[in-house]
């Protein structure tokens, strides 16, 4: 017995998708989609940002560090420093004379975008290693009295931790003593 063309697909027995119910899930579907990579997105560029922090506070760090360790064995800052170069007798060989290869510099050099630096520390006349790559913008040095008779150095580093970012710089203070300090020139 043939079905009669006017009964409802229910009768008939079809349960195929109309064009409408397809149309009404890929609707939703677009929609569940959107939202979702709305939010991957949204994560994705709060995690960049915060890797990008860590590690503009890890290389200031590594910097204010090693800039306190120097500036704390030193026996006394060079004529030459000034404030935005530091420049640091350490009397490696203990004989109380100083020598070209016991000074050590720290200043900046241009990174290549104008606007950052690298953080450069010379040790004598011959070695320089970039202890921080593009990430510095200001540096500044204040000492409580004239070199050679200095005994305590104030270090003011700003710095951006979101390169080519248009990010607010971050300013990283430290007051260090030297502890080696003496009055022989």
């Amino acid at each position: 017995m043939t079905t009669p063309r006017f009964l409802s697909r229910a009768d008939r027995g079809d349960s195929g998708v109309t064009l409408v119910e397809l149309l009404v899930v890929m609707v939703l579907l677009s929609i569940v989609l959107t939202i979702t990579m709305s939010a991957f997105q949204a994560s994705s560029k709060v995690f960049n940002a915060t890797n990008d922090d860590a590690t503009g506070l890890a290389e200031a760090r590594k910097v204010s560090e090693r800039m306190g360790r120097d500036i704390r064995n030193a026996r006394g800052i060079d004529t030459g420093a000034t404030t935005s170069k530091l420049v640091v007798w350490i009397d490696a060989n203990s004989d109380y004379r100083r020598q070209a290869s016991e000074s050590v510099t720290w200043e900046l050099q241009p990174s290549g975008d104008g606007s950052h630096y690298d953080v450069i520390r010379k040790s004598g006349s011959t070695s320089q290693v970039i202890e921080a790559r593009s990430l510095v913008s200001q540096i500044a040095f204040t000492y409580d009295v004239p070199a050679p008779n200095t005994n305590v150095v104030q270090a003011e580093v700003t710095y951006d931790a979101f390169v080519d970012v248009g990010s607010l710089p971050r300013t990283l203070y430290f007051v260090e003593r030297l502890r080696n300090a003496d009055d022989v020139s």
